[in-house]
């Protein structure tokens, strides 16, 4: 609507889920932080199938280690619209930070019927900023 592009810096996860029939198969994770000229800086994880337990109502935690430090709990939500494939990290700010300074982040996930599951992303390699573009 403002004419001015979105931006993402994205990275791809290193391992595939292993998750249980209808979702078996590869299964990449996905960290966006997206630059937006109206919604400014979110940050937000992608599967490409499966359910994440987090919903915008009842939202929800996922778990980040950085490095070989601590594991953080940062508090997620889900997409406005309903896609489960989506969890947003809501402390954006504090996850940037430590995941520029950070060369591995482990991020574990609840999916639906499959537990806590792990993607693991190199970084700050691959966490660079692409060419304007809509998410898939």
């Amino acid at each position: 609507m403002t004419g001015k592009a979105e931006k993402y810096a994205i990275a791809t996860s290193s391992n595939s889920l292993a998750l249980a029939f209808p979702y078996a198969g590869a299964n990449k994770g996905r960290i966006y932080v997206q630059k937006h000229p109206q919604n400014g800086t979110n940050v937000y994880l992608t599967i490409d199938k499966g359910q994440i337990l987090c919903s915008a109502a009842t939202k929800c935690t996922v778990q980040v280690r950085f490095d070989d430090d601590q594991p953080i709990t940062f508090k997620g939500g889900g997409a406005a619209d309903h896609d489960s494939t989506v969890v947003f990290i809501l402390d954006s700010k504090r996850f940037i930070a430590q995941a520029t300074k950070a060369k591995k982040i482990l991020a574990q996930v609840n999916i639906y019927q499959n537990g806590h599951q792990v993607l693991e992303f190199s970084t700050p390699e691959s966490l660079k900023w692409d060419a304007p573009q809509k998410k898939k």
